[in-house]
């Protein structure tokens, strides 16, 4: 046993060996008596008797001890490797987070890049590429805010697109941001056309939740009515704006999903499959509205 600076006892594994031998020693010996025996007697039966006694319970007592400490350090040890496991754990989680944020703002890009193709040189020029900061309650994207105002470009009826076609449009401008309503808004209103058939013609009125497979499997339709009843539209055609009112021609919709003749009315519907995803959006391009003259 050593003293430290403060003059208290340190504990020491030598110390501590030391100790518990003659402890054994003590409670062995002790035990002899007890029993009877003494140390003389035993000698002359077999004079190592006692110290083979001795020498066993020493050894076991000694080697428990031994290993009593090789527990501890092995624990300390063991200890050092998992607090290295679990930094080592939380960095890898860090990088694949990391790696699927540069992931998705990869995808953001490429979509940004994609929804070039659907507008001319002129407009590429007042192009603006924004994030969505904000959006309605519910799994739809009906109405949201964009992170882009009038200190960028931004008016009240320009067009929100991405790389997947019509998003919107915007309904009002702050200085820093904008507020707009995807297709799935009523208010959004659209006209549109039939791709590779000019004449076939109409306007997009109203969305609606329908089953796509099963009650759990859900989708948003848009809904628009042609304005020529022997329209000769079929599902699978691809639906295009028209470019009458604000939104520019040629941009995608969707697709055909069903067309319906209401005797009644003497009009014909369609239910159109929209291309761009409105339970997902982070990036979005605003581009002009087109002018009206």
């Amino acid at each position: 046993m050593k003293l430290s600076k403060n003059n208290r006892p340190r504990f020491t594994v030598k110390g501590a060996i030391a100790t518990g031998v003659v402890i054994a020693i003590a409670v062995i010996t002790i035990n002899s008596f007890a029993n009877g025996g003494s140390v003389e007697v035993l000698e002359k039966v077999n004079p190592s008797a006692p110290f083979y006694g001795i020498g066993k319970h020493l050894n076991n007592v000694v080697t428990g001890i031994g290993g009593f400490f090789e527990d501890i350090v092995n624990f300390r040890s063991n200890s050092n490797k998992v607090k290295e496991l679990t930094d080592e754990n939380k960095r890898l989680r860090q990088e694949i987070i990391d790696l699927k944020g540069d992931e998705s703002r990869h995808d953001s890009l490429d979509r940004l890049k994609k929804s070039l193709n659907y507008i001319d040189g002129n407009q590429r020029n007042e192009l603006v590429s924004a994030s969505i900061i904000g959006k309605n309650d519910g799994d739809w994207y009906k109405s949201f805010i964009v992170e882009a105002g009038s200190d960028r470009g931004i008016t009240k009826n320009s067009i929100v697109i991405n790389g997947d076609g019509v998003v919107g449009i915007i309904y009002e401008v702050g200085s820093k941001y904008s507020k707009a309503i995807s297709l799935v808004d009523s208010r959004a209103s659209v006209s549109f056309k039939i791709s590779g058939k000019e004449n076939e013609k109409g306007v997009i009125t109203t969305s609606s939740a329908v089953g796509v497979s099963d009650l759990k499997d859900i989708d948003k339709l848009l809904q628009g009515y042609l304005f020529d009843v022997k329209s000769k539209v079929k599902v699978g055609d691809l639906v295009v704006t028209s470019g009458l009112g604000f939104y520019p021609e040629n941009i995608p919709v969707g697709k055909v999903s069903k067309v319906i003749y209401d005797k009644n009315k003497s009009m014909k519907f369609v239910k159109i499959r929209p291309n761009v995803d409105f339970k997902k959006l982070d990036e979005v391009s605003i581009i002009p509205p087109r002018k009206i003259e």
